[in-house]
């Protein structure tokens, strides 16, 4: 990525993550590693670790899980799927707000989820 450098601090753990598939950048080439990371990102990030990159992640349900995130939503067979592994869950309304950005303890929840860490 343009913007992530060998001698940015997170290079190599950027660089791993896109080898793997779990993260990618944007179509202009960067990273942009100081943008905040949203639930609908993290969910995608979450999905493509557990399931061993985008290509193993169903397409999910024929009806959605939120009604904020429809089969039409960019980001819904990863959402589908990290509730569906019990990642993610929704708000006490019924909604998943996809666009909330994730602070730390959150993301520690998703990971702790995910690899089975509690």
């Amino acid at each position: 990525f343009s913007d992530v450098l060998s001698d940015h601090w997170a290079f190599e753990s950027v660089e791993a993550c896109a080898a793997a598939g779990i993260v990618s950048g944007y179509d202009d080439g960067t990273y942009r590693p100081t943008l905040p990371v949203t639930r609908d990102q993290m969910a995608v990030y979450i999905s493509r670790a557990m399931a061993g990159g985008d290509e193993h992640v169903p397409t999910g349900p024929a009806e959605a899980t939120f009604p904020d995130v429809g089969t039409e939503h960019w980001a819904f067979k990863y959402v589908e799927y990290a509730a569906a592994n019990g990642i993610v869950g929704g708000y006490d309304d019924g909604t998943y707000r996809p666009t909330l950005e994730v602070d730390r303890a959150q993301m520690a929840v998703f990971i702790a989820r995910a690899f089975d860490l509690e």
